[in-house]
């Protein structure tokens, strides 16, 4: 497969990574202040969502956020790739099959895109994250900790 055309399908599965309704990784920053109340901000590293305060079932997504991100995780996925097509390099089947199941995964990742944003949901996408501001502003105590990996 052409570098190019494996890093535009790495990025897209990366980018479903974080749009997708899945908690795969979390590292969730939360923030107590007096009489008011914070959102729980997910990040990897950077922060790519938020709990809406006004639905329980809303999330704010960052758009800022999930592009870096998805563009970490794809270097990431690419790493990963060329040791597994160094370390399988002369298996044929092997490596045929590996590319129908790349294939596949974006194919998913895809139809993932167009079941989780063609009906109606309540998310929302901002260009960036105001975390850092709402700290200042509020003068609130944040703790991040890492809940792990979890396949929901």
């Amino acid at each position: 497969m052409k570098i190019s055309l494996k890093v535009f399908a790495f990025y897209v599965f990366s980018i479903g990574f974080f749009l997708l309704k899945f908690s795969w990784f979390e590292y969730v920053f939360e923030c107590n202040c007096k009489g008011d109340v914070f959102p729980k901000y997910y990040a990897f590293p950077l922060i790519y969502k938020s709990d809406s305060l006004a639905s329980s079932m809303a999330e704010i997504f960052y758009i800022s956020g999930v592009l870096l991100n998805g563009l970490m995780f794809t270097f990431f996925i690419l790493i990963i790739d060329f040791c597994f097509l160094k370390l399988l390099k002369n298996r044929k089947f092997i490596l045929k099959t590996y590319s129908f199941l790349q294939i596949l995964l974006l194919l998913f990742s895809i139809y993932s895109y167009y079941i989780s944003y063609t009906f109606l949901n309540d998310d929302r996408f901002e260009w960036k994250s105001d975390f850092k501001e709402q700290v200042k502003t509020y003068k609130a105590e944040c703790k991040g900790y890492f809940k792990g990996i979890l396949l929901n």
